[in-house]
């Protein structure tokens, strides 16, 4: 085995990109910085819109990405290393924990070459490099040259890994000895250990299972203090890399455990991760309200948590459920500090159920594909009239879309503006070798003027609302008077940035005829 040191030396350390190591109080601030390109300047970045982390006197991190935070508890467990042994540290530390006693760096990015669905469709419109790939090649040229001086093993993981796989980029190549993709606990930890003595493996290694049985509690902070309540999804979308995964759900005591190491490292507000929260403790595609209620009163017990953002619901487990179990779930997430955009991320995708059945052949069950426009109005309204707020995305340009489907969609996004909801479309983008070798990706080069004014009518809706709520969420997480009141102005900079880019590629589309079809009458 391994002979283990008892100095802070680690064997191994664990660095994530710039834009997942940065003290974000709400989950809008994280999303919005990953989002940003070089437009915005590095210093503006590095100390204003993702402040970075802090860090003990020896180099260890007071948070750290949920992912790198689950790596560390995995190895610790299943491995029996120390604390001190596997460490997690910020870019700006990292040099300092370098040395002749490391073995393994782990890495990882959410977004390390730019093509994440969000982020491509931003730099359609801004110019400048993204953050996520500049800073993440920043760090594997830093380490690099440090493995070529000490010898250590680099090995790339995240979110993002795919995209080492499916793109060309000279400084992962040089720099990754080992690519990892998908979740860490079922295998990673032999990975890990194969490497720690010195054995050969595989360059890439791809793991199906979620390990969700195999998760251990972390042992420090999370960024954001997010909470995993469930892992996977397997509703089949083409353009989500947790489409075959199917959804396994965390123990109670793993998630109090979680919350409660959160609230130890000074955390009040939590966010929840999962691809669908309603369907927490559920064995199929009907949720289990009796599961989810059980887990969120037993939160409401830990004391002095203030808010938890919720990220992603489906629309289909929505649906499912009774207002008065939506209003039940709502009162249970009114924590000390009561936010009026209590939001849900809910992918609509286009208002035609057969193009979203044709792309994601799991997200309309248990409904039928002519269900579907319907169920977009219904599930908004009862939304708002149940107290919360809706975060709908859409992706223009799924193969096989049509100039009707996207009349039908734009006429959704007029009526969500008359409901407690913003809209953001993103851009089709592929994550598999087969849909980019044959360029299926979706850009403004092929942009069709209805598409624009969808867009447009999106950003639109956002322009007014989204304010409102990052104020409220920032409010709710502690964020200071003075740093919502610039992050507004920065806002107001953005929107006028926005509708002059509109114009910029209006003027390369052709104009649009005009339209005669009637209008939706919704009921």
């Amino acid at each position: 085995m391994y002979n283990k040191s008892p100095r802070l030396e680690p064997a191994i350390v664990l660095v994530a990109d710039r834009t997942l190591s940065a003290d974000y109080k709400a989950l809008f601030e994280g999303i919005f910085a990953t989002m940003q390109t070089s437009k915005v300047p590095s210093l503006a970045m590095r100390r204003f819109v993702a402040p970075p982390v802090r860090t003990d006197a020896a180099g260890r991190a007071e948070t750290a990405p949920l992912g790198l935070r689950r790596v560390q508890s995995a190895l610790i467990s299943q491995l029996g290393l120390s604390p001190d042994e596997v460490v997690c540290t910020t870019p700006e530390r990292l040099g300092d924990l370098l040395g002749p006693w490391v073995k393994i760096v782990g890495f990882s990015s959410s977004d390390p070459l730019g093509h994440g669905m969000s982020n491509t469709t931003t730099t359609q419109f801004w110019s400048g490099e993204l953050y996520t790939r500049r800073w993440s090649r920043h760090i594997l040229g830093q380490l690099l040259a440090s493995k070529r001086r000490y010898g250590f093993t680099v090995v790339g993981g995240g979110a993002g890994a795919w995209q080492w796989d499916c793109y060309p980029d000279d400084v992962a190549d040089d720099c990754l000895d080992v690519r990892f993709e998908g979740y860490f606990e079922q295998d990673g930890p032999a990975l890990f250990d194969a490497l720690l003595n010195g054995q050969a493996v595989e360059s890439r290694f791809v793991q199906p299972a979620t390990g969700a049985d195999r998760i251990a509690p972390i042992c420090g902070p999370s960024l954001l203090g997010i909470v995993e309540l469930s892992r996977g999804c397997g509703r089949g979308c083409r353009f989500c890399s947790m489409s075959d995964k199917k959804m396994e759900h965390l123990p109670a005591e793993v998630i109090l455990s979680d919350l409660e190491t959160n609230l130890a490292g000074g955390i009040r507000s939590v966010v929840s991760g999962s691809e669908d929260f309603f369907r927490y403790g559920a064995t199929g595609l009907k949720p289990n309200f009796d599961a989810l209620r059980r887990l969120l009163e037993d939160m409401r017990q830990l004391k002095d948590l203030s808010f938890m953002q919720i990220d992603h619901g489906n629309i289909t487990s929505i649906a499912q459920m009774t207002d008065d179990q939506l209003q039940e779930i709502r009162r249970l997430l009114t924590w000390q500090k009561n936010s009026r955009y209590l939001w849900i991320n809910m992918g609509a995708e286009s208002a035609n159920g057969h193009l979203v059945a044709a792309n994601c052949p799991g997200k309309i069950a248990p409904y039928r594909p002519d269900d579907w426009e319907e169920l977009l109005y219904t599930t908004a309204e009862r939304m708002t009239r149940n107290g919360f707020f809706s975060v709908v995305s859409l992706v223009l340009g799924l193969p096989g879309e049509t100039p009707d489907d996207i009349q039908r969609t734009l006429r959704l996004v007029k009526f969500l503006e008359t409901q407690d909801a913003v809209v953001f479309p993103v851009f089709y983008e592929p994550y598999t070798r087969e849909d980019i070798a044959e360029d299926r990706r979706f850009s403004i080069r092929v942009m069709r003027p209805e598409q624009l004014e969808l867009y447009r009518t999106c950003y639109e809706i956002n322009f007014r609302k989204v304010p409102l709520l990052f104020w409220d969420n920032q409010r709710c997480a502690g964020v200071s008077w003075l740093k919502r009141a610039v992050m507004r102005v920065l806002g107001k900079t953005e929107v006028a940035a926005w509708r002059k880019a509109f114009v910029r590629v209006g003027r390369q589309i052709t104009p649009i005829e005009p339209q005669t079809k009637p209008k939706r009458q919704y009921a």
